[in-house]
Parts: C-alpha cells; sequence; structure tokens
C-alpha cells in the first residue's frame, strides 16, 4: 500500500470517527467495551433474549396499529392529563365514595372512556377464544405427528 493510500485511508479513518463522536455512537462503542464479559453473558441468557424477543413482539403490535390514530389519541391524552393532574390535584385528590362513583358513571367524559375500554375487553375476549382455538387444533396436530413419529422408530426398532 502506498503512503498515500495509508494517508487517505487515515484521513477517512479520523472523518469516521469525528462523525461517530458527534452523534454520540463513540461514547456508546467506548462504554459497551467496558462491560465485563460476565455483563455481556447475562446479555445473552436465554431468558434476557426471550425478554427482548417479547419486547419486539410488542413494538410489532404497536406497529400494526394505525399511527395517526396513536399518535393523534396519545397527544390529546397527554394533554388531557396535563389539565386534570395539576400540583393542587396531588395536593388535594378528589374524594370519590360509592355515591361519587355514580355521578361519575354520568360524566359524558367517563361513558366515552367505559365504552372504549369495553371495545378493548370484546377485542382482547375474541383474541382469547380465536388464540384458544388455534392453540387446540395446533396441540392435536402435533399429537398426530409425535404418534406418527412413535411408529415410526417401533417400525425401525428404535426404542
Amino acid at each position: 500500500m502506498t503512503e498515500a493510500k495509508k494517508a487517505e485511508a487515515l484521513e477517512r479513518l479520523i472523518e469516521v470517527a469525528v462523525k461517530l463522536h458527534e452523534n454520540g455512537t463513540l461514547d456508546f462503542v467506548e462504554n459497551i467495551s467496558d462491560i465485563s464479559s460476565e455483563a455481556l453473558s447475562y446479555l445473552t441468557d436465554p431468558r434476557i433474549l426471550k425478554i427482548w424477543a417479547n419486547i419486539a413482539y410488542i413494538l410489532h403490535f404497536l406497529e400494526l396499529i394505525d399511527p395517526t390514530l396513536l399518535s393523534i389519541m396519545g397527544n390529546n391524552f397527554t394533554k388531557s392529563l396535563n389539565e386534570v393532574l395539576t400540583p393542587d390535584t396531588f395536593k388535594d385528590p378528589p374524594k370519590v365514595g360509592l355515591s361519587g362513583i355514580i355521578k361519575m358513571l354520568g360524566d359524558p367524559d367517563v361513558q366515552r372512556a367505559l365504552g372504549f375500554i369495553f371495545l378493548l375487553l370484546k377485542a382482547f375476549g375474541r383474541s382469547v377464544d380465536t388464540s384458544s382455538k388455534q392453540l387446540t387444533d395446533m396441540m392435536k396436530q402435533m399429537e398426530k405427528q409425535f404418534e406418527m413419529m412413535r411408529k415410526q422408530r417401533e417400525e425401525m426398532g428404535i426404542s
């Protein structure tokens, strides 16, 4: 390799290092390099990997919901929370007894929220029922497959 090529490569490497430093990636890589092998082995523990897989699944699930709907609802929910949850509310939260609950059930906002919650419960109930049927069918198919494998092993003389 010529000196000019080495100088060009070194110059490019410095440019990349500066970019990595500016966007914080270099700090991240430096912090990871300080992690012990014991900590790294913990991160690859099957239970931890399963947690990451579940998080990825939840994120995928959220991806499937209309992002515009989630964004609008999230923004409006945050705005409503900021209006309702003030420092004064935390100092003296409303006391609600049985009669207060009945009165709150007449509030149109509470009615809409309850309606929405019941729609979510209905959708969840449908998914539980459908999932149960699918799992039952899958278990039956697996049992048939296992039975067929047992017969093949017996025919081959394998115990």
